[in-house]
C-alpha cells in the first residue's frame, strides 16, 4: 500500500519539473529568437525612417511663400568733374568736383558735400572714382568749352602797321609823376615807360622836368590834372621841359616812332 501511494506523488512531481525544465528550454529559445527578431526589424525600420526622412510623404504639399524683395533705387550721383591735379603720389592728388551748384577740392577719402554716402575712392588723371550707395562709379573730367565746340574762335585779324599806330599812345612811352619841392609843384618828371630807344631818340634825358605840354602850364594843379587825364589818348605833344636850370623845347610824336 505504501509503494503505490508514493509512486502517485512522486509521479506528479517529476512531471512538473519536467514541465518547469521544457518551459525554461523554451523561454531561452524564444528569447533568442526575439534578439534575432529584433535585431532584422530595427535595420528596417531603420531604413524606412531614413527614406521617410529623405522624401516624407505628404498629402498636400506646403505652399512656399514668397518673400517680396524690395528693389532698391540708386538716387543719381550729381557731381561733375571740373579739374584734376594728379601726382604719383595720392595724397597729392586733389580734384575740383561740383555738387550741388557748389565747387570745391577734393582729396582721396574726403566725403563729397551734399552726399553724406559718397566719397572719393581714387584719383586719376582723367577721371575720379567715387564710391556712392556701395558702387564705384567713374566721373570723366569735364572737357573745356573748345573741345567740345561749344565756343568759336574768331578768325585772327591781320594787324597792320596803321592798325598798331593807332592804338599807340605818349602813355605807352612815356611816364609823367609830379614833381614836389617844398609841397609846391615844380612840374612833371618825365621817364621812359620801356626799355626802348623812343626816350632818348625823342630827346630827354633822365633828370627832365616837364613844366609844359601845349599850352598848359605843368606847374598849375588844375591845368597839369587836365592833361595827364589825356595823357593815354595824346600821340603828339610840344613839351617844354627844364634840365639843369635851363628849358628846352622838344617836339614828340608817336606816329614818327
Amino acid at each position: 500500500m505504501r509503494m503505490p501511494f508514493l509512486y502517485r506523488l512522486v509521479t506528479p512531481c517529476m512531471m512538473f519539473v519536467l514541465m518547469m525544465l521544457g518551459g525554461y528550454q523554451g523561454y531561452i529559445a524564444y528569447k533568442d529568437y526575439k534578439k534575432v527578431v529584433d535585431k532584422l526589424t530595427g535595420a528596417k525600420h531603420r531604413a524606412r525612417k531614413t527614406g521617410e526622412e529623405a522624401t516624407p510623404f505628404l498629402l498636400f504639399t506646403p505652399t512656399v511663400e514668397q518673400v517680396n524683395t524690395q528693389t532698391v533705387t540708386l538716387t543719381p550721383l550729381s557731381a561733375e568733374v571740373e579739374g584734376i591735379v594728379h601726382s604719383d603720389e595720392a595724397w597729392l592728388s586733389f580734384a575740383m568736383i561740383k555738387t550741388g551748384g557748389q565747387q570745391r577740392s577734393y582729396r582721396e577719402g574726403d566725403t563729397l558735400s551734399d552726399h553724406d554716402d559718397a566719397w572719393v575712392e581714387a584719383i586719376n588723371k582723367d577721371r575720379v572714382v567715387v564710391q556712392y550707395q556701395g558702387v564705384s562709379h567713374a566721373l570723366e573730367l569735364k572737357p573745356p568749352d573748345y573741345f567740345k565746340g561749344e565756343v568759336q574762335t574768331p578768325p585772327v585779324e591781320k594787324v597792320t602797321a596803321s592798325m598798331r599806330l593807332a592804338g599807340l599812345s605818349l602813355s605807352h612811352y612815356f611816364v609823367l609823376k609830379p614833381a614836389m619841392q617844398d609841397g609846391k609843384l615844380q612840374g612833371y618828371n618825365i621817364n621812359p615807360r620801356n626799355a626802348s630807344d623812343y626816350f632818348k631818340y625823342s630827346g630827354f634825358e633822365l633828370g627832365d622836368i616837364v613844366v609844359k605840354v601845349d599850352e598848359s602850364d605843368m606847374t598849375q594843379a588844375e591845368q597839369a590834372k587836365a592833361v595827364i587825364a589825356n595823357w593815354s589818348k595824346m600821340k603828339a605833344a610840344e613839351v617844354v621841359v627844364r634840365r639843369h636850370a635851363q628849358l628846352k623845347n622838344i617836339q614828340i610824336n608817336v606816329l614818327n616812332n
